[in-house]
């Protein structure tokens, strides 16, 4: 079947091709010979000028078949003979020279387009040449304010692909303004490629002014849009933070703005970061202490307060405005408007502050008392099992029992799942 790539009919060849490409998908060492041929068809093509009248759409020839061979070659590895690569350098480098005419004609412009976007990926996919990476990323400049959807959409999509891959993202990082203005698109599909571009492209310089715009648009941006957007803010600024404050104070103005949009996993995360790192557990407090004495205060940034200061109150017991019977008062005031959830997670933190702070196990043994005769099952459960412990005869278990959690192990980070996871859903399988 490979050999038939070459065959001098274009509609034998891109039947082959469609054939091929399923194959090489399923079994990418047995479909390896397929690439040279590829590539000998394309340069027929592009470079050689071989085909018919027939198969030129308006003055591009044979774009399907450009399109499905560039497809096909990023299944397999780079080159390994000096000349084949040489060859395949040479078409990429024709593909964008004569992409840099902009097309009179929409019908041009798609298939001419097209085809560049796809060349664009498959020269990221084998690192090819660095330098011709640049010049796309230029190139993709141009795309990105276009005034045709389709052509933002494809210019982002491919941008957000060579973010990943090139070496400096200075070229890229000159359209920050325009990519984050495409935020604001009126279609949704742009709006979408814009975050994954602003994600692709985002590192330790750009991280705060990106998290930032980002934040700044969650209040507006679509309900389908938050729950994405709060992953990779969340994941952004835990990879690339350099003070613990900026990092603490984004993280609770995330849950604070977007909890109703995230799972779990996102207040869970911010626990473990804080446990296994002794430098932000003192200002985390603070800001825990804040963020509930606060007039609103959103369930996941209770869940997240509470627990805080449920393990490390007593580092700052002896501020101002900040001792024990402040720290619980607030937390009690929340607990009344609070869920289930979030009332299951203050009353541990109202049992660990009875052996945290001695001087209040009064005040806390009353909240407990009262939380016995609640309606639902597990807040009465734990309110019961608590005052139990505290109110044995023998003071040892209590302490043993209410231990500050040990730093948890360095595993993969559940966000990184839950992104990848949303991903994972595409039509033919991504070659990156």
């Amino acid at each position: 079947v490979i050999p038939y790539l070459g065959h001098r009919d274009i509609g034998v060849t891109l039947s082959v091709a469609s054939l091929v490409t399923a194959l090489a998908q399923q079994f990418p060492e047995d479909m390896r010979k397929a690439a040279s041929f590829a590539v000998r068809r394309l340069k027929s093509l592009v470079i050689d000028n071989e085909y018919a009248a027939e198969y030129v759409y308006y003055k591009v020839p044979a774009p399907w078949l450009q399109i499905k061979l560039l497809r096909l070659l990023q299944y397999f590895p780079p080159p390994e003979s000096p000349e084949l690569r040489s060859l395949l350098l040479s078409i990429l480098r024709h593909i964008i020279d004569v992409s840099q005419d902009a097309p009179r004609e929409l019908q041009q412009m798609n298939a001419q387009y097209s085809i560049l976007f796809e060349a664009i990926n498959l020269g990221i996919q084998l690192d090819i040449d660095q330098g011709l990476m640049r010049e796309c990323a230029v190139l993709l400049g141009r795309f990105i304010t276009s005034r045709e959807i389709n052509v933002r959409y494809l210019g982002l999509e491919t941008m957000a692909h060579l973010a990943a891959y090139i070496d400096s993202l200075d070229a890229i990082k000159t359209y920050q303004g325009v990519i984050i203005q495409s935020l604001r698109d009126r279609d949704v599909s742009v709006r979408r490629r814009a975050l994954d571009l602003l994600y692709s492209m985002c590192d330790v310089s750009s991280a705060k002014p990106i998290v930032s715009e980002l934040l700044r648009h969650m209040v507006v941006a679509d309900f389908a849009l938050r729950e994405e957007m709060a992953l990779k803010v969340a994941i952004l600024t835990e990879k690339y933070a350099t003070e613990y404050s900026w990092y603490v104070d984004v993280m609770m103005r995330l849950v604070s703005l977007a909890g109703d949009h995230m799972g779990d996993e996102v207040w869970h995360r911010i626990v473990q970061v804080i446990l296994g790192n002794e430098e932000l557990q003192l200002y985390a407090c603070k800001i825990a202490l804040q963020t509930i004495k606060a007039p609103v205060c959103h369930e996941s940034a209770l869940k997240v307060s509470a627990y805080v200061l449920g393990e490390f109150g007593h580092l700052i017991a002896n501020a101002p405005d900040c001792a024990p019977i402040d720290q619980l008062k607030a937390l009690q005031a929340k607990m009344a408007a609070g869920s289930q959830s979030a009332r299951a997670v203050a009353l541990t933190t109202v049992a660990k502050f009875i052996n945290l702070f001695p001087e209040i196990k009064t005040l806390c043994l009353r909240v407990l008392d009262r939380y016995r005769g609640a309606l639902d099952a597990e807040l009465q459960q734990r309110a019961c099992e608590y005052y139990a412990l505290a109110t044995l005869e023998s003071e040892d278990l209590m302490p043993s029992v209410f231990e500050e959690m040990p730093p948890f192990p360095e595993r993969r980070s559940a966000l990184m799942s839950r992104l990848l996871k949303r991903e994972a859903d595409t039509e033919d399988q991504r070659t990156w």
